[in-house]
């Protein structure tokens, strides 16, 4: 009785794992983390330096957080399958249409979700901020992201200033964030 109870167990976490978290993980790295400009430690939590990782995007390009050091980064975990994700998603439209990349990048990380509905997905609501691909999760795990949406807030110098776990309602919400750069 037990042996076959075990074998459905087996075959089920395998089929939720092979349709939630499809892709192939050879594109995925979280590299060695990027050298904060400060003394501060690599962590995820508020003051500390956000660990450095790289991820293809739905534009076919590569992202790597350490490229955008200099900017203020918001980065946003998300999943097409997510509610609260999708409701939170025009206001970080509207924030970009309002500002765009001046300043403060957009970074919406697409976590355990199928690759063509995420890209699918973005083509249809005209998104236009950066959208790096993590369908197994590793740049997610590396975050101890534990709910969607999460957004982080990152200064110039790298540093973790904000999170935010829930999504947002609106773009003034977003904006009251943006002071944690200073």
């Amino acid at each position: 009785m037990l042996i076959p109870a075990t074998i459905i167990l087996i075959s089920t976490v395998a089929v939720v794992e092979r349709y939630t978290r499809p892709g192939d993980l050879s594109a995925v790295s979280s590299s060695a983390p990027m050298a904060p400009v400060t003394d501060a430690k690599i962590g995820t939590s508020i003051g500390f330096a956000a660990p450095d990782f790289t991820l293809p995007t739905t534009g076919d390009k590569e992202f790597r957080l350490s490229d955008y050091r200099g900017k203020n980064v918001i980065l946003n975990f998300w999943a097409t399958w997510c509610g609260p994700c999708r409701y939170e998603v025009p206001a970080l439209k509207a924030l970009y249409d309002k500002y765009g990349d001046g300043g403060t990048v957009i970074v919406a990380v697409n976590s355990l979700d199928n690759l063509d509905a995420a890209a699918s997905y973005a083509k249809d609501n005209d998104l236009n901020f950066i959208i790096p691909l993590d369908p197994r999760g590793v740049v997610t795990d590396l975050y101890h992201i534990r709910g969607m949406p999460t957004t982080l807030f990152i200064n110039d110098k790298g540093i973790i200033t904000s999170i935010k776990i829930g999504p947002f309602i609106n773009v003034e919400e977003i904006e009251d964030r943006l002071t944690s750069f200073k």
